[in-house]
């Protein structure tokens, strides 16, 4: 069995570390990342054992979020006279609440889970918060945390300047998705060929990979828990677009666009047949939200400002929902998958591939760590008209630049394979004379014996699944 909690070991040290503080100054902290990331799970394992008070919002009128918030609060605080329905206002449910809490010695946790459900249900209800801290809570023993799963609400409501809460917040975290090392603790004596596919779909969110059983095959598992109607996982694109759009047809066609392989700008007008003046601002709230991401080659020193820029779906659930079920969505609705799987299992291929690609940062980054490499400042793809180099490290204080190639191979790797990223490296005119040269590959499927008797010679290091090869640092 997987473990229940994993990881989070800084997020938690920040929340504890934010608990102490609340014994001086009074905490407001705005916790936000996006659907089944483990917000929750978080949080219950920091208010163990502490004062607290936790109150989860959700679609409802306001009333009704008022009466079920009365009635969390009376227990919270141990009100046994309170009762649900004894506020009519808002405010005056915060002044309660907050002359209660400023009355107390030992620092009291107060979460209010979903906020944005709790906005929706009131226009003013940012308003009300920001009374409550100003005239109560600022000056208590307490910490605040406002959590959610909408970011652009998120944003709306606590984080960008003109917010209500904006000037009060002391602290915010976004919660992120795990990286492929910490999501195999998911699956205990799993293989690299069983778990990275189910990370490579996963992306790494908690609640997606402890659906997955890492004892099955990956066609398995995303038969069982993605494809059958009425699976956790058949309706999470809908819901993951729904936290964040009241109208999604704009965005959906872009995010379709995105998943057929339309990178360019101009090729996402043909294919969303959307205005191309329009089209900036849609990509700039999907981009915002973490739905899309806009790349340049790596020696870009503008980014911001490149023409060079290639779009693609950063969230690798949606990238694989619309890559490979969307456009069959027919075969997935008629249930016949041996087909889907066999005409299509091509395309499957090719999103693992770019999934292995995009994790060869985090290999890297380990060997890095590991003194196997030099530190490099930036790590990013880096192409031109007629190159692309999946991987480049930038130091410009010592003049020195990583080239790396990744692999997602069945068989392993001859020794030509050193030889072409030394030809591409040729290509990329960056840095003073004489740089210093550092060179990877990377490769699901190893190497042959040749091949790594090569690259010991030649200094390049190998990197075979997610672990550098002893001998070739």
């Amino acid at each position: 069995m997987p473990p229940t909690f994993i990881n989070r070991e800084q997020e938690l040290a920040w929340l504890n570390g934010c608990y102490e503080k609340a014994r001086e100054t009074a905490q407001l902290l705005i916790v936000y990342g996006k659907r089944r990331v483990g917000k929750t799970e978080l949080m219950k394992h920091f208010i163990e054992g502490k004062p607290h008070i936790y109150y989860l919002a959700n679609r409802t009128t306001s009333e009704e979020q008022l009466r079920s918030a009365t009635s969390v609060f009376a227990q919270g605080l141990g009100d046994d006279y309170l009762k649900p329905g004894s506020f009519q206002h808002w405010r005056d449910f915060f002044d309660y609440i907050g002359k209660k809490i400023k009355e107390r010695n030992e620092p009291m946790i107060v979460i209010f889970d979903e906020f944005p459900y709790l906005a929706e249900s009131h226009a003013g209800m940012s308003s009300f918060v920001q009374y409550a801290w100003d005239t109560w809570l600022k000056d208590a023993r307490v910490i605040v945390i406002l959590m959610g799963s909408s970011i652009a609400m998120m944003y709306k409501h606590a984080l960008v300047h003109s917010a209500p809460l904006y000037g009060r917040r002391t602290g915010q975290w976004l919660l992120e998705p795990f990286d492929y090392r910490h999501t195999t603790q998911f699956y205990p004596g799993g293989t690299f060929a069983r778990m990275f596919p189910l990370y490579a779909v996963s992306g790494g969110i908690p609640a997606y990979a402890r659906v997955f059983d890492g004892k099955k095959s990956f066609q398995q598992n995303i038969i069982q828990q993605v494809l059958t109607e009425g699976s956790f996982l058949s309706v999470e694109p809908e819901l993951l677009l729904a936290d964040e759009f009241t109208d999604q047809r704009s965005y959906l066609t872009i995010l379709k666009a995105i998943g057929a392989g339309r990178t360019k700008f101009s090729e996402i007008v043909q294919e969303a047949g959307l205005p191309a003046t329009a089209l900036p601002g849609y990509l700039k709230t999907l981009t915002h939200l973490r739905l899309v991401q806009k790349e340049v080659p790596v020696t870009e020193t503008l980014p911001e400002k490149s023409k060079k820029g290639a779009y693609s779906l950063a969230d690798p659930f949606l990238r694989f929902y619309f890559s490979f079920i969307f456009p069959q969505a027919s075969l997935v609705k008629s249930g016949n998958f041996e087909t889907l799987f066999s005409r299509h299992g091509g395309r499957l291929t090719a999103l693992l591939a770019k999934a292995y690609e995009d994790a060869t940062k985090e290999f890297v980054g380990r060997a890095i760590s590991q003194g196997a490499l030099p530190h490099f400042e930036r790590l990013g793809r880096w192409w031109d008209k007629n190159t692309e180099i999946d991987l480049v490290g930038l130091n410009e204080e010592k003049n020195a630049v990583l080239f790396v190639e990744t692999k997602w191979n069945e068989k392993p790797l001859d020794a030509s394979v050193l030889k072409d990223v030394r030809e591409k490296a040729r290509r990329l005119a960056w840095g003073r004379e004489e740089r210093k040269e550092y060179y990877c590959v990377v490769a699901k499927g190893g190497f042959t014996d040749h091949a790594v008797k090569e690259a010991r010679e030649r200094h390049t290091l190998l990197i075979q699944e997610d672990k550098v090869m002893t001998g070739t640092s």
